[in-house]
């Protein structure tokens, strides 16, 4: 059951509110095209829910302080969970996209159900832990590495999550959890991450998202809102790079690490990798950095993305040579005069992931980007009690 029903305006105002905080209503006003009186009734109705602090500003003023509001972060918490083929990570995180707690559960079975279970289990103690309730759970997100079946109903995992590939895992999940759930992959679960919980200031907009984990996937987001494609298989760039041969993909990099002799078996290893292997690595890190370049330069042609972020699952030093290496050689722009879109390393670094599935539930629940209509004709007007402001657009 949804615990909010807000409409797009309330929540183009919490994004304003969460992209520039602290903010003043007036500023609010301006920058959203709403009226002073809009903007007042409902920052009154979002207050009623608790989802606003205030505070006065009187920095340099004099008479009546300012008004500046921000995000109560505490308000509401959300679960992320990514997959391996050995275990789930799952994190609760705020409003802000602080990680309140984390845990590793084995995967013990290639049951569905049971591995739902599992997680309910898990993200119920971790609630206990940080002393919230189930009413402070606003949705559950998972991000996995799937191609979606048509119209994205169902997620056809890759087959070495052999745990989450008997196509029952979406159904399995929905009915075991009291809360919302919400299945995306991998890239557009961390793109969302950047969006929502972006530290960036104004949100770039379009953003392109590199997610650099099991394979080269992608994630995009244009005017508010992730691009899914027909069928929520868009913008995956690992199609660029033959399958049979080298690809910028961190299973690669574990590949490449095994051929020398070291066996790495999981991603949460490298960041205490051998020093004698850390050649190798940087040798990857270049290699895949001159690969990418491809990537960039394709994103940019098609989308003309305002900044294109390179995240993951790997740690940031290598995330951050991935970068070094794209940008320390000037290519050919995409088209003549056109340069390519500028490059930034993720902010939430190799949590990502799981943060950006936790944030699937926020953007959901608190963002206009998730209503079906993005675009209200009444701008000023009350909200609609014959409309149902909450509907996803997924």
């Amino acid at each position: 059951m949804k615990l909010l029903n807000l409409s797009v305006n309330e929540r183009r105002l919490i994004e304003l509110i969460t992209a520039d905080k602290p903010v003043a209503r007036v500023d609010l006003a301006r920058r959203s095209g709403m009226t002073g009186a809009a903007v007042t009734r409902l920052v009154a109705r979002l207050s009623d829910l608790e989802l606003l602090t205030e505070k006065a500003d009187r920095a340099g003023a004099q008479g009546q302080p300012r008004r500046l509001l921000s995000l109560r972060t505490d308000r509401f918490v959300s679960a992320g969970i990514t997959f391996t083929a050995f275990f789930m990570k799952i994190v609760v995180v705020n409003l802000a996209g602080k990680t309140r707690a984390s845990r590793l559960v084995d995967i013990k079975t290639s049951n569905a159900k049971s591995i739902a279970q599992a997680a309910k289990l898990a993200v119920e103690a971790m609630l206990t832990e940080i002393g919230a309730s189930k009413r402070h759970l606003l949705g559950i997100g998972c991000a996995v590495p799937a191609n979606f079946a048509t119209m994205s109903q169902m997620a056809k995992v890759s087959p070495i999550f052999v745990a989450l590939d008997s196509g029952e895992a979406e159904n399995a999940f929905q009915t075991i959890f009291e809360a919302p759930v919400a299945f995306e992959s991998n890239g557009t679960a961390a793109a969302l991450g950047e969006y929502v919980f972006s530290e960036r200031g104004n949100r770039p907009d379009p953003m392109y998202l590199i997610h650099i984990g099991d394979d080269v996937e992608g994630g995009f987001v244009i005017n508010g809102r992730p691009y899914r494609g027909a069928n929520g298989n868009a913008c995956q760039p690992g199609v660029l790079y033959s399958i049979d041969g080298p690809r910028p993909s961190g299973e690669d990099l574990l590949g490449c690490l095994g051929k020398a002799g070291y066996r790495i078996a999981d991603f949460a290893e490298l960041g205490n990798m051998p020093e004698e292997a850390q050649s190798v690595a940087a040798a990857w890190t270049e290699r895949a950095g001159r690969q990418l370049r491809q990537t960039v330069r394709m994103v940019t042609a098609m989308f003309d993305p305002a900044l294109i972020i390179v995240g993951g699952k790997l740690p940031d030093d290598i995330t951050r040579g991935l970068v070094a290496a794209i940008t320390n050689k000037s290519v050919p722009g995409s088209s003549i005069g056109v340069g390519d879109a500028p490059i930034e390393v993720s902010c939430l670094g190799a949590r990502g992931e799981a943060v950006g599935a936790a944030a699937t539930a926020f953007f959901d629940a608190l963002f206009s980007g998730a209503v079906a209509d993005n675009a209200s004709p009444y701008l000023n007007g009350r909200r609609s009690k014959s409309t149902n402001d909450a509907s996803n657009g997924r």
